[in-house]
């Protein structure tokens, strides 16, 4: 049972709780594995966007919520796919996202920023002040931009 929802969470980018065709076939064609997807670097770029250039959330990163799975189910996976997104940007694997791998994350999107600007943007998502974000203050801020607050 975990192997197949970990198999249907690698194919559901959306986390909508449902695999549709461009979803399926973006990931069986997918020949980098190491790459990061369109569906990610939507989601990335969203969440950067909120916080780091102030604007407005978007609409949901995730899809809508007709599906047929509870909501243990449906959180389950969004933390998985949350946590393939931190993965991506913790470059050395550290297990935390410091400053050097967040301004690398916000060029690969296109994003350049001020010092001054990266600061202020990491330190909103720094809740403890340890000058590192760690996977529990992604999740939060993550589910910051899907709630719109």
């Amino acid at each position: 049972d975990l192997q197949q929802l970990a198999l249907f969470a690698r194919y559901d980018e959306s986390c909508s709780g449902e695999v549709d065709y461009s979803e399926f076939v973006e990931k069986v064609m997918e020949s980098d594995f190491k790459g990061v997807s369109s569906g990610n670097k939507k989601a990335l770029s969203a969440l950067v966007s909120t916080t780091f250039l102030h604007q407005q959330a978007g609409q949901p990163l995730e899809g809508d919520d007709d599906s047929d799975i509870d909501e243990d189910e449906l959180e389950s996976f969004r933390k998985a796919e949350v946590h393939n997104l931190f993965n991506m940007v913790d470059e050395d694997g550290s297990g935390w996202i410091d400053q050097e791998e967040m301004a690398n994350l916000l060029n690969s999107l296109g994003k350049s920023l001020s010092q001054d600007e990266l600061d202020d943007g990491f330190s909103k998502l720094d809740k403890d002040g340890s000058g590192t974000i760690d996977f529990d203050e992604f999740y939060t801020w993550y589910n910051e931009v899907q709630s719109g607050r």
